[in-house]
């Protein structure tokens, strides 16, 4: 414990603390602010990531007594709509009238349109947005969450292809990247052109198709007439669908992967057998699968929606989604931090307390911290705040999302932020 006090000091100091002198007692809260959307174009995740957060935040403060028992979270929330305007309405409102400790947020588009706020206003914000823009703290130090980059997940997908790739005996295979002309769509594109460029990919004219798509016919014809061997979709769910379905429609052999926000259990749902054979990138496990953290998560469930039905993880039997588990992951990061502050509140009681600058330190200790098995190993440190470069590669087969191989990118310095 006195090793783990003086790390705690010299990373406070690190991050410009001046010492005061009387302790604090613990208080009995810490106040929260979320963002979610549960009724615009990403809603189709955003619902059950809400519930994810809501639902763990509850289970700490109901079942748990707050954090070690003692500190009770107060979690203030809204849904914007994935309404860049309204999210910074909210951040200014949760700032400034709600005096918030910590943010967990949500869309790739405000949560970058709010970076530089944030760094200055040093509050804590645990997104659902995994964009590299985020992960370097000499430009962006109060930004956090919990799983491997969007970068780097696509960074995996293109390893694991050109491994394919070279199992079917294509000595340069063709790729074409697939997604909505935003922020989040946008956002790993020019680190994945960059690496399918090292990794000898022929890449194809990128296809835009809307998060609000309800056909993808002509990008799907393009990808067609380029001779595709691989598609990367960077869509939510049903913007997926549409694409995924439109190409069996049009007879593509096409093998498509999509990014993490696109691919759930609801593409089996929604599509059925065209979902056959269609890759995933996923950092996480999902609902149900066997985890360690699944015990609580199951749990809370039960506890707050009912009784937990008998079903199969991967499928549509699931009684929500993996976005669920992203939300329960986000909530799970900063409880940690906020776990590291009151088990060292000798310190941090002189420094702080509670703080932005304060939550940010202490996530900045976290080195190989195990999520109870829901996601790889977390390290974060002052000087990179990627928590992982792991990703799982899944598939559905027979109408389950099934786990083909976990892919490690190398943590190299140069693409720190990109």
């Amino acid at each position: 414990m006195r090793q783990c006090a003086v790390l705690v000091l010299a990373v406070l100091l690190g991050v410009g603390f001046t010492p005061a002198v009387a302790q604090q007692p613990v208080p009995a809260t810490i106040k929260v602010g979320a963002l979610f959307d549960t009724t615009g174009p990403t809603s189709d995740v955003g619902n059950d990531y809400s519930k994810g957060v809501l639902d763990h935040v509850r289970y700490i403060n109901e079942v748990e007594g707050g954090i070690r028992g003692r500190v009770k979270v107060d979690l203030v929330w809204s849904d914007y709509g994935y309404r860049i305007p309204d999210a910074i309405a909210l951040y200014r409102k949760y700032r400034d009238v709600d005096k918030v400790n910590a943010i967990v947020g949500w869309g790739t588009g405000d949560t970058e349109a709010l970076k530089d706020q944030i760094s200055e206003d040093q509050i804590p914000y645990i997104s659902a947005s995994y964009s590299s823009h985020l992960n370097d703290p000499a430009k962006t130090p109060y930004n956090f969450y919990p799983v491997s980059s969007y970068s780097d997940q696509l960074r995996a997908v293109l390893k694991f292809a050109r491994d394919l790739a070279e199992q079917a005996r294509i000595s340069r295979p063709k790729i074409v990247f697939m997604y909505p002309d935003h922020p989040y769509g946008r956002a790993p594109i020019p680190a994945g052109k960059a690496y399918a460029q090292e990794l000898g990919f022929e890449v194809g004219p990128d296809q835009i198709v809307a998060l609000t798509a309800l056909e993808a016919r002509s990008q799907v014809a393009a990808v067609k007439s380029f001779g595709a061997d691989f598609a990367w979709i960077g869509g939510t769910t049903n913007s997926a669908s549409v694409i995924v379905r439109d190409a069996k429609a049009a007879g593509l052999t096409t093998k498509f992967f999509v990014n993490v926000w696109g691919y759930d259990e609801s593409m089996i749902k929604l599509i059925g057998a065209n979902a056959e054979g269609v890759y995933g990138s996923t950092p996480h496990t999902y609902f149900g699968e066997p985890a360690a953290g699944f015990k609580r998560m199951s749990d809370a469930y039960t506890r707050f929606r009912g009784r937990m039905p008998e079903f199969q993880w991967g499928t549509t039997q699931t009684p929500v989604i993996a976005s669920y588990v992203r939300g329960w992951l986000n909530v799970q990061l900063l409880k940690r931090a906020l776990e590291v502050i009151v088990d060292n509140w000798a310190t941090y009681s002189r420094l702080g307390g509670f703080s932005g600058p304060s939550v940010r330190s202490a996530l900045e200790t976290l080195k190989d911290w195990d999520p109870e098995g829901l996601a790889p190993a977390i390290t974060l440190t002052r000087t990179d705040h990627r928590p992982s470069t792991v990703t799982r590669i899944m598939q559905i087969r027979s109408g389950r999302i099934a786990l083909v191989k976990q892919v490690t990118i190398e943590r190299r310095r140069d693409w720190l932020g990109f």
